[in-house]
């Protein structure tokens, strides 16, 4: 079991269309390495004496989605203007996607990426907390992986399309989790929102006017966001 290609969802195309790759200036490339074997590309803000960690799991590889997706660059983007040296930020490639080793797992093994990932956060960075962020196909892979991996001190969860889902997660009793959805989301119907929101023990943000893409959204999002992946840091 994993996380399966809705049927309310076209097939795949055969060749997604790729968002263009972005480089954010106080940003560097590095590599992961998963616990089981495959090399990871990333890109990371790792300042050693940062307070706060956050690791950004991208939306489905099978329909385009990578770590330079708009929605996730444009939360790296915030953590970087609004935190500076006091915060870091990791996001990377599943397997499979761009220089990526392995392949595509429908989300069991992305779950080992994401484990990956935030224990090179904390080696980088051995004091900060972290935070473990998701939209859509990631979010459910960050959910897991907070799940079963006791470093990650909260999880958000951004346009966790549910019927993405299809093994449950039962989340660790500790662990504090956010949900953020667009009212006019095809993928993420808000009573499903509010029940998944109610299952988890969740918060749960309702962007007015957006999306599954956020699309002219993305700034209201990550604003709305930054104070649950960066407590104390940011105001609401």
């Amino acid at each position: 079991m994993g996380l399966a290609v809705p049927a309310n969802l076209p097939p795949p195309p055969d060749h997604p269309r790729l968002p263009p790759r972005i480089a954010l200036p106080a940003e560097r490339a590095i590599s992961l390495r998963t616990s089981d074997g495959v090399e990871l590309e990333a890109r990371a803000f790792a300042p050693p004496s940062a307070r706060r960690a956050v690791v950004l799991c991208h939306p489905h590889p099978l329909y385009g989605g990578t770590m330079d997706n708009a929605v996730v660059v444009m939360i790296a983007r915030a953590i970087l203007e609004r935190a500076g040296d006091a915060a870091a930020v990791l996001r990377f490639n599943f397997r499979g996607v761009g220089d990526s080793g392995g392949d595509h797992d429908r989300g069991r093994g992305e779950v080992h990426d994401a484990i990956s990932a935030v224990r090179t956060l904390r080696t980088l960075c051995p004091q900060a907390r972290v935070t473990l962020a998701g939209y859509s196909f990631g979010s459910w892979v960050a959910l897991r992986a907070a799940s079963h991996d006791a470093q990650v001190e909260r999880v958000a969860l951004i346009a966790p399309a549910t019927a993405l889902f299809t093994q449950p997660v039962v989340p660790r009793a500790d662990l504090p989790i956010e949900i953020a959805v667009g009212d006019r989301d095809p993928l993420v119907a808000l009573g499903e929102a509010r029940a998944l929101a109610a299952q988890l023990g969740a918060s749960l943000h309702v962007i007015e006017g957006a999306d599954h893409s956020f699309v002219r959204q993305r700034r209201a999002l990550a604003e709305r966001i930054l104070p649950f992946l960066l407590p104390g840091m940011v105001a609401p």
